[in-house]
């Protein structure tokens, strides 16, 4: 039976039109998806039941029913004003539980996209290149601030003689990487070609020793163009092995080249010179010192370089230093390898001469400094230029056979000048004063 609404009471639950059935089953669906927010309003209202069919079904047709919010002609019949009908809730979902936060397509997708580049970017982050390294630009650093004089007058200068320094990230993060090919400043080189066999920490011990060598033989090198004579060479220091190369079972790192064939070798320069003498495929016998200050002679078999005989070592000449007659040190923490040299020589020098060696001008210089002055090529020169040009400075000495990798990136804001000697970079600061 049915109500004065035409809707079956709601104490009697078995007297409704075998079509209800379908109709809850609907509603109850559409209630679950409303409850997610998923529902679309037209789902909704046919799950309300107030859709033209609806209305048809369940009570009078034509202009009244339609001016009705619910499809019923007199307000007053309809349940559904009940407090506890759903559908006359706009808080309620169609299952009657409080509604839920919408989402849209949109914000759906949105947030599906947001939360897909949340992952990306973690494991962009998180994922490391181990066989790749990222040289970056470090700083520049006034050496003033580290000279320590003792026994002697030591003279303060306004402008400034700086080093260069890089950063160096060993296995990167894949977006460090990214950023590396990216970023003009930046350069992603492999592993192997920084450390070579050697592991982090060994390359990083390796370069502590390189800082300490450098800095003696520029204290050196400065003291003698003062004129005191500090320095005697007594051979070529093994700094790095070729990997299989004839050298790599018979030397080792720390060795010092004495002789070849009987020939006295006292820099790095004769033995290379003696090394290329002779014919690829001949045998060669080199008498070297250890660490240890034992002699031993090892007989080797040359490679062939494009038709030019090769050891396979890169070497340095080593020197024997007589007792300084002036007590001066050079406190340089975490940095590391030999490039500061020419910039140390720079700064000593003006650290015991009266007069300002650089006037009026901030200078920075890189560059390995030898036992008799000449100036050496070194690494991460675009890196240390972007340094260089980001610190403001007026002049920057650099190797002449890395000149154009300098001007590249620091003229016009930096005036760049290529030295191969100590004296070519004193001239180059006197020209630069006037």
């Amino acid at each position: 039976m049915t109500d004065a609404s035409g809707r079956p009471p709601p104490d009697d639950p078995d007297d409704r039109p075998a079509e209800d059935e379908a109709d809850l089953g609907w509603r109850a669906l559409a209630g679950s998806l409303d409850d997610l927010g998923f529902t679309p309003r037209a789902a909704r209202e046919a799950a309300a039941g107030r859709t033209g069919a609806a209305a048809a079904d369940s009570g009078p047709t034509g202009p009244a029913a339609a001016d009705s919010a619910d499809g019923y002609a007199d307000p007053a019949a309809d349940p559904a004003d009940d407090p506890g009908d759903p559908y006359d809730d706009p808080d309620a979902t169609a299952s009657g539980h409080p509604r839920a936060l919408q989402f849209s397509r949109g914000a759906i997708g949105l947030i599906s996209t947001m939360l897909a580049l949340t992952v990306l970017i973690g494991g962009g982050f998180s994922y490391q290149l181990y066989d790749k390294a990222v040289i970056a630009p470090g700083a520049t650093a006034d050496i003033e601030d580290f000279v320590d004089i003792a026994d002697h007058p030591a003279y303060a200068s306004e402008a400034s003689i700086s080093l260069v320094s890089v950063r160096t990230s060993f296995a990167p993060s894949l977006f460090e990487v990214i950023g590396g090919w990216l970023d003009g400043a930046l350069e992603v080189v492999d592993l192997e070609d920084i450390l070579g066999e050697r592991t982090v920490a060994e390359n990083r011990e390796a370069g502590r020793l390189q800082m300490d060598q450098s800095t003696q033989i520029a204290v050196a090198v400065a003291l003698e163009h003062l004129g005191y004579e500090i320095m005697s060479p007594i051979g070529a220091r093994i700094e790095r092995i070729v990997v299989d190369a004839p050298a790599h079972e018979a030397l080792h790192i720390g060795d010092i080249v004495q002789r070849v064939d009987g020939t006295a070798i006292t820099t790095a320069k004769q033995l290379s010179d003696t090394i290329k003498a002779n014919e690829p495929g001949a045998e060669a016998t080199l008498t070297a010192l250890d660490p240890d200050g034992q002699l031993r002679d090892v007989t080797v078999t040359l490679a062939d370089r494009d038709g030019v005989a090769l050891l396979g070592v890169l070497v340095t000449t080593h020197v024997k230093f007589e007792e300084l007659p002036i007590d001066v040190t050079l406190n340089i923490e975490n940095i590391g390898g030999p490039s500061a040299g020419l910039a140390f020589t720079l700064s000593v020098i003006d650290a015991l001469t009266p007069e300002p060696l650089t006037g009026n001008l901030d200078i920075a210089a890189t560059g390995t400094i030898h036992h008799d002055g000449t100036v050496g090529p070194i690494g991460g020169v675009p890196q240390k230029s972007h340094a260089v040009v980001r610190a403001g400075t007026d002049l920057f000495l650099v190797p002449a056979s890395q000149v154009d990798e300098a001007t590249a990136v620091a003229e016009p804001s930096v005036a760049v000048v290529g030295v191969e000697t100590l004296a070519d970079a004193l001239a180059a600061i006197e020209a630069h004063q006037s």
